[in-house]
């Protein structure tokens, strides 16, 4: 999402694009000191998602100015940033989704950045969404995919969890079959998994998530949305979706499990 800062307070907009930039879902960020150089810039750029805007500014209110923005683009997301609770419901009087008190957080920030998300997401989000906190299910246009062997399931959510990462036969076999021997029998046990998921994959027409080349199976990661994977890229934007679950019946996913818990306990 792109998103703009307006505020006469210079150490409030270096605050604002900390946070931001940071905030994974951020493309790009334009600060403006003047309320006029931000109605300019929006003027001639009509992909800006959000406007964080100061209310108490010399020449022109936050007030005035989101109304000013909103003629111009009707669809722009308008958060306020104020120093006085009181301007909350005058605020949402034109139209803003929120406000972030002064001095601010950046769990404040994110937290009405959020409520864009959702949004912004749906306009360009991906058909397929492989769902990992709890069980682990597969979602083409919100429809689960079926699988006819839970093995061949299972395999799939061991690639997903691997990121991209390639898994032989033999690597696969170990973490699918603990418990049997490297054989020709569990071998090709393997083969008639392998061609199962695939199968299921043709069905739901996303055959294009697996890639498979030289006996090296992997997951083309940019065919899909995962919680997993968005949860790395922003622990604080997704970690509201972990609740302690993952991949749950999966044994081999347990070392991952810990490696979540170990990232949120860091965060604390």
């Amino acid at each position: 999402m792109n998103v703009i800062a307006v505020d006469d307070e210079r150490l409030v907009l270096e605050d604002m694009e900390d946070i931001c930039t940071k905030f994974g879902e951020v493309e790009e960020f334009h600060a403006f000191a003047n309320p006029a150089d931000a109605l300019e810039f929006v003027a001639v750029n009509d992909n800006v998602d959000v406007a964080f805007l100061d209310i108490e500014m010399p020449v022109m209110t936050g007030l005035e100015l989101a109304k000013r923005l909103n003629r111009i683009q009707p669809e722009i997301k308008i958060i306020f940033v104020t120093g006085f609770k009181e301007y909350a419901f005058e605020a949402f009087g034109v139209n803003a989704i929120g406000y972030v008190l002064k001095p601010f957080s950046a769990e404040m920030v994110k937290k009405e950045l959020l409520k864009v998300k959702p949004a912004f997401e749906f306009e360009g989000k991906q058909r397929v969404f492989i769902k990992t906190f709890g069980y682990f299910d597969v979602f083409v246009e919100d429809k689960p995919v079926y699988f006819s062997s839970s093995k061949s399931k299972e395999l799939l959510a061991l690639l997903v969890d691997r990121r991209g990462g390639s898994v032989s036969t033999e690597n696969a076999i170990t973490m699918l079959w603990p418990e049997r021997e490297y054989d020709d029998t569990v071998q090709s046990l393997f083969r008639k998994v392998l061609k199962s998921l695939r199968v299921a994959l043709a069905d739901a027409d996303i055959s294009d998530v697996l890639i498979d080349v030289r006996n090296q199976r992997s997951v083309d990661m940019s065919k899909f949305d995962c919680d997993y994977y968005n949860f790395l890229k922003d622990y604080d934007a997704a970690a509201n979706e972990y609740r302690g679950e993952y991949m749950n019946g999966y044994g081999w996913a347990e070392d991952t499990k810990n490696y979540i818990d170990r990232l949120l306990s860091e965060q604390k």
